[in-house]
């Protein structure tokens, strides 16, 4: 009886199963190349956010410095040049409206 079941398998069944292996991993290789792709975008988009936000603080850090030294420069130039200095306690007068 188990012979009236069991058939010979048509010519080519193993090409069509070789087929279809290969077809599978194809998918399957396309799935994870995209999934990948995904990965790697959003890396990318999370590295150009920490540049955006790390350019943001090195133009306020530029600003800073630049007010630092401006202050230096203009105290370095009344002392230099126009010979003026921090005037003592005794010589400071409160003047009320």
């Amino acid at each position: 009886m188990s012979r009236l079941f069991a058939k010979p398998l048509p010519g080519g069944s193993f090409l069509m199963l070789l087929l279809f292996v290969g077809v599978l991993g194809s998918a399957i290789a396309v799935s994870y190349s995209a999934h990948w792709n995904r990965q790697l975008l959003n890396t990318l988009y999370n590295e150009l956010s920490e540049r955006d936000k790390a350019q943001a603080e090195w133009g306020r850090l530029i600003l800073e410095q630049s007010t630092w030294t401006a202050h230096s420069r203009i105290e370095s130039l009344a002392s230099g040049q126009l010979k003026m200095r921090v005037p003592n306690a005794d010589e400071v007068r409160m003047v009320t409206p």
